[in-house]
């Protein structure tokens, strides 16, 4: 009898063990269930799962990233320096621009690196074998070689670029837009819409803008691209450089002296947003380059990450004539870059300018 009671016992354990055993895995189904609700469902869409896989790729990126690099220079031989925005000069100083494509090309794009090379040469490299591409940083100097009739701002089915300028020049380094030579009002969205079809064809994952009154140090440019940016796939909406304030935009924009973006930046400021909501985007009457690039950039409907370039600044700038550039390369200032700016964030010009009610 004592048998059959002890049986009886281990049965109902056994049973009671089941039932609690399934009514956890309902639980359990059911906690599982309320983790993704129908709205949470709703956010997992096809689009955003789509854009994501784009985003993360395969996870491969193990070789070092690209960067294209856009001096931009003009086929003005001779200009003077503003007096406006550099008292110390004589006011009608003169810039001859072809002579200082050579001092460029002299200086820190002549150190026989190969990791540094033309565009050409880039594109002769990627061609023949990508696989053992040694170049990382294209360059070319960008010119508006179009002539009067010529948009300022690329808008029509005309070639992107031409063979030659105006005068009928040509530099096997140069990059001549097919608009009309213009600093603030167009050029720099043009060369970003041709340096995004370049990126896309031949595997360069940023694309930078650089003065010609900036003096870089090709060590530390190659140092920056190596240790902080990633390369393709993970080069999602990245843009950096000197940071500045604005009043009216609201955001924070990249100085035009040197300023840098992913491709997929470079590609939506150049081929998704229209000349005409580029336009619309700016301050009305007070075009202003960089600060323009900034709120296209901005326009972006993702999150931007924006790399302060004052941490560990690569350039020197301004040097407007040829004895200064020299001296800064010669004399070791290029040398002792990076360098960390005393000012992270341009407060004291910002707050002056909100005060005075100038400041854009």
């Amino acid at each position: 009898m004592t048998t059959v009671k002890n049986y009886s016992k281990i049965v109902a354990t056994i049973a009671a063990v089941m039932v609690l055993f399934v009514v956890n895995s309902k639980r359990t189904n059911q906690a599982e269930d309320s983790i993704q609700p129908r709205e949470i469902r709703q956010l997992l869409s096809e689009d955003n799962i789509r854009v994501a896989a784009a985003e993360l790729g395969d996870g491969s990126g193990s070789r070092p990233a690209t960067l294209l690099l856009g001096i931009f220079s003009t086929t003005k031989k001779h200009s003077p320096v503003h007096p406006k925005y550099y008292p110390t000069y004589e006011p009608r100083s003169p810039v001859n621009y072809p002579h200082r494509r050579d001092y460029i090309r002299n200086t820190y794009l002549g150190t026989d690196n190969p990791k540094i090379c033309k565009l050409s040469e880039f594109i002769r490299q990627t061609t023949e074998d990508p696989m053992r591409r040694v170049c990382e940083v294209p360059y070319t100097f960008v010119i508006g070689a179009g002539g009067p009739d010529r948009p300022k701002d690329h808008d029509d089915s005309e070639p992107l670029t031409l063979d030659m300028d105006p005068d009928g020049n040509s530099e096997d380094d140069c990059t001549y837009l097919n608009i009309r030579e213009n600093m603030e009002n167009g050029k720099s969205p043009t060369y970003l819409k041709f340096a995004a079809n370049l990126a896309e064809e031949y595997g360069i994952d940023y694309v930078a803008k650089s003065d010609d009154d900036s003096v870089i140090s090709p060590w530390a440019l190659l140092e920056f691209i190596e240790e902080d940016l990633p390369p393709s796939p993970h080069n999602r909406r990245i843009y950096g450089g000197a940071p500045r304030l604005s009043r009216l935009k609201n955001h924070i924009y990249a100085a035009g002296e040197f300023y840098m973006m992913s491709s997929d930046l470079a590609n939506y400021v150049g081929n998704v947003l229209t000349p005409a909501e580029r336009l619309g985007m700016m301050i009305p009457r007070k075009p202003t380059e960089d600060l323009d690039m900034g709120t296209f950039v901005h326009g972006h409907p993702r999150a931007i990450k924006f790399l302060n370039m004052n941490s560990r600044k690569i350039w020197i700038h301004p040097k407007k004539t040829e004895l200064e550039f020299l001296e800064s390369w010669t004399g070791g200032q290029a040398l002792m870059l990076p360098k960390r700016h005393g000012c992270q964030l341009t407060w004291k010009s910002f707050c002056t300018g909100v005060l005075s009610g100038k400041s854009l």
